[in-house]
């Protein structure tokens, strides 16, 4: 028997037999009015069309309906604390707050017209809507009345850093907000690290600016600590104590015992701020931002009662926000009683909490949206409450009011995409439909044309693509992205990031073997892409210039064929087809460069598939093998080399695909180092100093840790550390990650044994490299690794490895 989907006004119904829906319609549960879709029938249908039939007939067909995508389990979990910095992930944080609606079919409907209609509806512009740049100028006015304004009248002057310290806060305002500053030649980070290093710089506003730009997390606490111990006898107001406390707070995550107390200070600290001028009726906006959205956002869910009450208590001068975070609380009050999982696993007290929750959302919410409807925070988070107890239309009503107020809203954005997922309202077509209607705005002074790239990598979620693989290159897809990037790289107020958007339109013409495109984009850069944009596709591209070139250049047939074996890791013809290549007297100086390189890697290659140990260290910084994007390398003798590293640290990652079952041994020295500390260790997944999307296995000394081995999500807390007690002279390690778990040995005694990684990662076996590096503790240091060697174990019948899962919420 067949299955519907049923649908009414653009929710979810369920899947239904025939059998029931007649049940259904007959007793009154359904009006008449919903759509009805099962495979086999062209399009949706009303449910009374359906019902009229003979029991044998079914609609006409037009063919079998596409192939659904997968079950997506629903993954509900504090969100975490998201800086101003971070906005551009909110679609990763709502996919936390989300359930997923139950799929029980195995095929995909037609696209929901309802869905289609709220996805395509063109963007009404309000000449008077505010952008991201407006909503910057106004933090930044509210930052420098707090911190700058703050320190001129009630900070500590008397000590010898006094201009050092205006001197950081203005670099730390530029940094994070706009503006010129020719004159600094240090970044705020290295300002902060200088006042940290002088005892005599006391001053508690500066020290919690400086904690909190500290790169370092156990000396963001120390500077932290001292801010609020310094805040005691200070003359500041409470803004900078709050933001104290509450910082110190999200840097104790590890000591949980400690944060109730801060818990409280903070709250002390937010109510004495609209008591002695720190907040005003016109930062309603700005707060609203910071406990919402912001760096404040953990500390309110903690303590939502106690935040609600204060402002509450402050009447009609602050009322919008008392209503703002109000609704906010009931979102997240309606999400607890609801629970995780399908939607057929809630109990019916847990809809029925949910109901009462987001009906109370809905009431403060709307309420706050009258009362400012120039302010976009309400109507943003009633597109979420319309998400869960409303439809896609209203959604959509919600998502107008916010552009309206801010054309650039980048949750409004994020939250419409997310309801047009198929779990939800709508479907792959509704989908590229709202990437389409951002694109047309050709507001390309916004961030809103963008959102385009964003649908399509929510499309690609959705289909649960290989790692590394997109689908930029779709003839529905392709021309609307050219459009997108030419329009923003046409556009006078990118001019600043013309670099940036060039190299994004390179990557992603090559990706869609539009390798004509790509290299018009790089010759307009003069072959040099900003690092940042090939950071994060999925794949190592840090070779991608030099491919295009030679997939464009004199010998491009036979560029192709070599990289079609190489990529399918045919080493032996690949070998055979780059051998032939750089012995061509045709070859331009590109494709020699990126021959040269697969050799060196496919040779490597070809021994560790043989099982043998292979030397593992750079010949010398220009190794084709080898990219080094952190550390100075200098070679020394036996293969030994050194790395001079600052604060960062040093990352050093090889080319060679190594696979996800190996093993590295080998030794170090700590030559030199500024302070006691230092690091060293070995890079695994897919290295990249500008994602996150490998391992660490470190040896580290510091006089938080001590002596210590981790094993860890890149340079993250999230690891597993043990003791170990280290040679001074000289400290040799063996560490071996096999079907996922890490075993680890160092100075002959084995410290790890089987350890699972903290979180997954997402990286194809074939594309899982490993290369050497390792974070600093805001010093310098000098590493000596000598006698580094690696191979390849060939685990037949292997389990599936953890890079290969979905991230772990």
């Amino acid at each position: 028997m067949k299955n519907y989907h049923v649908h009414l006004r653009g929710q979810s119904l369920g899947v239904l037999p025939l059998d029931e829906l007649r049940r259904r319609r007959e007793s009154g549960e359904f009006t008449g009015e919903e759509l009805v879709w099962c495979e086999g029938m062209a399009d949706w249908q009303p449910i009374e069309t359906v019902l009229r039939q003979p029991p044998d007939k079914v609609p006409p067909t037009s063919g079998p309906g596409p192939k659904a995508d997968r079950k997506v389990l629903l993954a509900i979990g504090a969100i975490a604390l998201v800086l101003v910095a971070g906005l551009a992930v909110w679609g990763v944080l709502n996919a936390k707050r989300m359930p997923a609606i139950e799929d029980q079919s195995e095929t995909t409907p037609p696209p929901n017209p309802d869905a289609m209609a709220a996805a395509s509806r063109p963007v009404l512009q309000n000449t008077n809507a505010l952008t991201a740049k407006d909503m910057l100028k106004r933090a930044k006015e509210f930052r420098v009345r707090q911190w700058i304004e703050g320190y001129q009248k009630r900070g500590r002057h008397d000590q010898p850093c006094d201009a050092l310290a205006l001197r950081f806060l203005h670099a730390w305002l530029v940094a994070q907000y706009g503006g010129e500053d020719d004159t600094e030649v240090l970044t705020h980070q290295q300002l902060a690290d200088k006042i940290a290093e002088d005892p005599a710089c006391s001053d508690p506003l500066v020290l919690t600016l400086a904690g909190s730009n500290s790169i370092e997390e156990n000396e963001a606490v120390v500077r932290l600590e001292r801010a609020v111990s310094g805040f005691e006898n200070s003359k500041h107001l409470a803004y900078p104590k709050f933001n104290a406390t509450v910082m110190l707070a999200s840097h104790l995550r590890s000591k949980p015992e400690q944060i109730p107390a801060l818990d409280a200070a903070s709250i002390r600290h937010f109510a004495d701020g609209f008591k002695d001028g720190s907040f005003l009726p016109d930062d309603q906006r700005e707060l609203g931002e910071i406990l919402v959205n912001g760096w404040a956002y953990s500390f309110f869910t903690r303590n939502a009662p106690a935040v609600i009450g204060t402002v509450q208590q402050q009447g009609t001068p602050f009322e919008w926000l008392a209503l703002v975070l109000e609704g906010e609380n009931e979102i997240a009050l309606a999400w607890k009683a609801r629970g995780a999982g399908y939607v057929n696993t809630v109990s019916q007290s847990g809809w029925q909490g949910f109901s009462t929750h987001l009906a109370t959302a809905r009431k403060s919410l709307t309420a706050a949206w009258k009362l400012f409807p120039d302010l976009a925070l309400a109507p943003c988070r009633m597109i979420y409450v319309s998400l869960g107890d409303s439809n896609i239309e209203e959604m959509r009503t919600w998502f107008d009011r916010t552009v309206a107020a801010q054309v650039d809203c980048p949750r409004a954005w994020s939250d419409m995409r997310w309801g047009l997922r198929p779990r939800w309202y709508g479907g792959q077509e509704a989908m590229l439909a709202f990437g389409l209607t951002a694109a047309n705005t050709r507001r390309f002074d916004t961030d809103v044309p963008r959102i385009l790239f964003d649908s399509v990598s929510d499309m690609e979620s959705e289909l649960s693509l290989p790692v590394g693989e997109h689908i930029y290159g779709r003839d529905d897809i392709w021309p609307h992205l050219r459009k997108m990037y030419e329009g923003y790289i046409a556009e006078p107020a990118q001019a600043a990031w013309t670099n940036g958007w060039r190299t994004s339109f390179a990557t992603v013409a090559y990706f869609a073997e539009k390798y004509d495109v790509a290299r018009e984009q790089l010759e307009a850069m003069q072959w040099q892409p900003a690092a940042p944009q090939i950071s994060g596709w999925g794949r190592d591209l840090s070779l991608m210039p030099l491919e295009v070139a030679a997939r464009t250049g004199p010998l491009a047939g036979h560029v192709g064929q070599a990289e079609a074996s190489y990529k399918r890791q045919d080493t032996a013809a690949a070998l055979r087809l780059y051998r032939d290549i750089s012995a061509d007297p045709k070859a331009d100086p590109r494709t020699l460069q990126l021959a040269q390189s697969r050799l060196a890697c496919l040779q490597a290659e070809d021994r560790l598939r043989n099982g043998e140990w292979i030397d593992f260290a750079p010949a010398d910084p220009n190794d084709p093998a080898w990219l080094i994007e952190r550390g100075e390398v200098r070679q020394m003798t036996n293969g030994a080399f050194e790395v001079r590293s600052g604060p960062w640290g040093h990352f050093l990652s090889s080319r060679v695909r190594v696979g996800p079952d190996f093993e590295v041994r080998g030794e170090f020295q700590a030559v030199n180092a500024s302070t006691n500390s230092f690091q060293a260790g070995v890079i695994l997944g897919a290295p990249d100093v500008q994602a996150h999307n490998w391992y660490s296995f470190r040896i580290k000394r510091n006089e938080f840790e001590h002596q210590v081995v981790s094993f860890a999500n890149g340079w993250t807390r999230q690891q597993v550390a043990r003791p170990v007690a280290l040679d001074p002279a000289r400290t040799s390690f063996d560490f071996r990650f096999e079907r996922g778990l890490a075993t680890a040995s160092v100075n002959g005694q084995e410290i790890l044994s089987g350890v699972k990684p903290p979180q997954a990662i997402r990286v194809s076996p074939r594309e899982f490299r490993v290369g050497v590096g390792a974070f600093n503790d805001s010093n310098e240091t000098v590493i000596r690794y000598a006698h580094l060697q690696l191979r390849r174990i060939n685990s037949h019948n292997a389990q599936r490895q953890p890079a290969e899962a979905e991230p772990v919420p």
